[in-house]
């Protein structure tokens, strides 16, 4: 074969390598894309469904020293516990497309962080739903079960965190990024648990935290509902950072 014909089928060669990468990565960006719209969509009706909710909450609800599942409850909020039950009922389904996307875009190194994170994420967003659904059924499962719905609460925060931390050090470890993401997204815990600790040991005689403490001058920093409000936030922020990792820059799969 001449030399013109080598390069002619050298080059046809290397233009078809670079369509089917074109159109592998045109591929990859709409199973993407449409995973992050099903993240969009669960934050959206969750934030729906909180507003509903506290907007009948009566005597209005008190966000810095109120807790979250008081805005899920028929007892404490008879008029809009069904708009948040339903909400995180609804949005838990919504981001299990949304994981198994994080899932197919991680790469092979450190499967076995991989495998646990996917798995914790799926055991909180189950029993998150299921706390969703314990509130529109049940008025009050912990009376018949005890701790029942702390249980649940406990596991969906549980499943949720260790699942977006442990996915985000598999990242630090493999792409040398997301250690300031790793922090952040892990300090609310850590607060949570020093804070509420400490009142344990020093101010037992306080009680539970209610918007009482707000007109007795306990500062919000100490309450319970005020570090609960921001891992939740935070919790929604380090499930979004996810679809940012996974994707090694040297390699043209997933």
């Amino acid at each position: 074969m001449s030399v013109s014909g080598n390069i002619e089928k050298y080059t046809d060669t290397r233009l078809a390598i670079i369509f089917m990468n074109i159109d592998h990565a045109a591929g990859r960006g709409l199973y993407l894309n449409s995973a992050s719209w099903w993240y969009l969509a669960a934050l959206a009706v969750l934030g729906a469904g909180s507003m509903l909710a506290a907007s009948r909450f009566p005597g209005g609800f008190d966000w810095a020293y109120t807790v979250a599942s008081a805005l899920a409850s028929q007892k404490h909020n008879p008029q809009g516990s069904f708009w948040f039950a339903s909400a995180l009922t609804l949005a838990m389904a919504l981001l299990w497309p949304y994981v198994s996307a994080l899932k197919q875009r991680q790469d092979s190194t450190h499967p076995e962080l991989v495998t646990f994170s996917i798995r914790a994420l799926r055991m909180g967003l189950l029993c998150g739903a299921l706390l969703g659904l314990e509130r529109l059924l049940i008025r009050d499962l912990s009376a018949q079960l005890y701790k029942a719905h702390e249980t649940l609460g406990l596991f969906t925060f549980l499943g949720l965190y260790f699942g977006i931390i442990s996915l985000l050090v598999r990242a630090m470890l493999s792409q040398k990024t997301h250690v300031f993401t790793l922090m952040l997204i892990a300090s609310p815990l850590l607060a949570i648990g020093i804070t509420q600790y400490w009142l344990y040991l020093d101010q037992r005689d306080l009680g539970w935290v209610d918007t009482g403490w707000r007109a007795m001058g306990i500062p919000v920093w100490l309450s319970f509902a005020f570090w609960q409000w921001l891992a939740i936030g935070f919790l929604w922020l380090g499930l979004g950072l996810l679809s940012f990792t996974g994707v090694r820059r040297d390699s043209k799969e997933y």
